[in-house]
């Protein structure tokens, strides 16, 4: 993608990488780990002047089974898998 000048890189990270939640302490940190990653990717994409985007999608729950039997909130709504992977292409 840098050789071209051209491409996007998408990360699908959470809101969880960001703020932590009980019983999700794995999960947070693979997360952060991961909405790190695409940030400093960024950033270094800039400094390279290059035209290479990188975007990281935080969405709440999915409704992937993972989260089976979580109850939504304002905070955490429950969205459709298909829903966010129709949005984030």
């Amino acid at each position: 993608m840098i050789e071209r000048d051209e491409g996007h890189v998408v990360t699908i990270a959470s809101l969880a990488g960001c703020i932590g939640n009980a019983g999700l302490t794995d999960y947070s940190a693979s997360k952060s780990a991961a909405y790190g990653f695409s940030e400093s990717l960024r950033i270094e994409m800039k400094h390279l002047n290059s035209k290479v985007n990188v975007t990281c999608i935080n969405p709440g729950y999915i409704n992937t089974g993972m989260f089976k039997g979580v109850k939504e909130s304002i905070l955490w709504p429950l969205h459709d898998e298909s829903k966010v992977a129709k949005r984030v292409i």
